[in-house]
């Protein structure tokens, strides 16, 4: 939990990458690529399983969300890694920057919206634990406070252009230097908890499915 919640705290500083400084945006990345090793060995049984076992609807969702952000987490750190200024700099590549930042870049994007799927799709557990004391009233306090962070999200997607660099419109990553850091940050974490919520309630709507056709077979 620890190590996920470290990613979760690290991914929103990776987009605000000029305004942190590239070299704190790179020793973040070599820091979130080694949490992510860490991650995987802590569950490997996962990998162990993959090919064992009936696949439902959820199971599909989930395997591909897993395989997606495998192979991102070994191509973005590749692409980053090329075009090192600092801390890995004698292993970048001259002449290919170009091309290696528009890769970079995408990925970083759609790579940023997956694991906030990712996070949400795994978050019930961590829900149950932390609503599994409280009353009905805070927990619906907790679901007002969620509702209005990600309708924030909605805008603060549309406000960053967000759609623009998934969809490769945008080739360069625009920063206002002049703008809070704190509030860049605030915005990313806010379209996270959308991605999260997005990806928490297409999961929950599928369980729903399964249990009503569950019990329809049963009847």
């Amino acid at each position: 939990m620890i190590i996920d919640i470290l990613m979760v705290l690290i991914m929103p500083l990776l987009m605000a990458y000029s305004l942190i400084g590239e070299n704190i945006h790179e020793v973040l990345g070599i820091g979130m690529f080694a949490l992510f090793i860490a991650h995987h060995v802590i569950n490997r049984k996962w990998w162990t399983g993959i090919l064992k076992g009936k696949y439902n609807a959820v199971r599909v969702l989930n395997t591909v969300v897993n395989l997606f952000l495998a192979v991102y987490m070994l191509v973005q750190p590749v692409s980053g890694i090329l075009m090192s200024k600092y801390v890995l700099k004698e292993v970048a590549i001259s002449g290919a920057s170009s091309t290696l930042r528009s890769i970079h870049m995408t990925l970083a994007y759609w790579g940023f919206l997956m694991m906030s799927v990712h996070l949400g799709l795994h978050i019930r557990t961590v829900s149950a634990i932390i609503t599994g004391h409280m009353n009905q009233m805070w927990k619906w306090i907790l679901r007002i406070i969620f509702l209005v962070i990600a309708a924030y999200g909605v805008y603060a997607f549309m406000k960053r252009g967000i759609g623009d660099y998934l969809l490769m419109r945008v080739m360069f990553a625009f920063f206002d230097h002049s703008e809070s850091r704190i509030l860049f940050i605030l915005d990313y974490a806010a379209v996270m908890v959308l991605a999260a919520g997005i990806g928490y309630y297409i999961q929950s709507g599928m369980l729903m499915l399964q249990k009503r056709r569950n019990k329809f077979e049963t009847e």
